[in-house]
């Protein structure tokens, strides 16, 4: 990141991501209330998890924005619920969308949470000098002018689709993400150099959310229109009742 933000890639043109992934398979939970079914499997439920684009799929989104530093300005979308089992709740399967950042850049998302026998998360810039690739696993780098490689990519253990942004167990380019995020967190700390990223944080939701809007109503959605929305999503769930 360091080295796109100092010029490696030129000026960036456009650039793509997806998150591709499979099912979240979820109990049944046969004895529980239908509240407390919703609770336990949230991420089938749109209305508690946002819908993937919001849940999941915010990670690249979330990139996107900090390798451009700058958000979306307007989105258009298409997804729905292809894909995914009937009667697994409301959340869509797929999401296809084009961003439109600043300086006419625009990035193309896609992803799928039902694929079988694959999964790839990735984004892609292309530059006048070069372009990067910033997988979960596989090669990562900059191509181009001012070439570089991660050199842990080359230990890459997934050769075999795994759920693994269920389970949390990564190899290759996240294999160090959480120590190194736990000794940023507690140096922070230490020095009194907080960290506060709740502006970025809510960013990417809204970004996710324009997108979203855009996917549901079918019309491009901007940026200043989400910010002006007074829709609520409300979950309807008495917590005092779920027995």
């Amino acid at each position: 990141m360091r080295r796109i933000h100092a010029g490696a890639l030129g000026k960036i043109a456009c650039g793509e991501a997806h998150y591709l992934t499979g099912y979240i398979d979820r109990p049944a939970w046969p004895n529980a209330s239908s509240p407390e079914r919703r609770l336990r499997n949230w991420v089938h439920d749109r209305t508690l998890s946002g819908d993937i684009i919001v849940e999941q799929n915010i990670h690249v989104i979330d990139i996107c924005n900090w390798i451009l530093q700058a958000h979306p300005l307007k989105a258009s979308a298409t997804g729905g619920r292809l894909g995914r089992p009937d009667a697994d709740g409301d959340a869509y399967g797929n999401y296809n969308a084009i961003f439109h950042y600043p300086d006419g850049v625009d990035v193309t998302f896609s992803s799928t949470q039902f694929a079988k026998g694959w999964w790839d998360v990735t984004e892609r810039f292309f530059g006048t000098k070069g372009t990067s690739q910033s997988p979960y696993t596989g090669p990562l780098g900059i191509w181009g002018d001012e070439s570089w490689q991660y050199a842990a990519a080359a230990k890459d253990t997934t050769s075999e689709p795994k759920a693994f942004s269920v389970t949390g167990n990564f190899s290759s380019n996240l294999e160090l993400a959480d120590a190194e995020k736990k000794k940023a967190f507690i140096e922070s700390i230490i020095s009194g150099k907080f960290h506060n990223q709740a502006d970025k944080g809510a960013e990417s939701a809204l970004s996710c959310i324009m997108a979203r809007t855009a996917a549901y109503t079918g019309r491009e959605v901007t940026w200043e229109e989400t910010l002006k929305s007074k829709e609520v999503w409300n979950p309807k769930i008495d917590l005092n009742k779920l027995s």
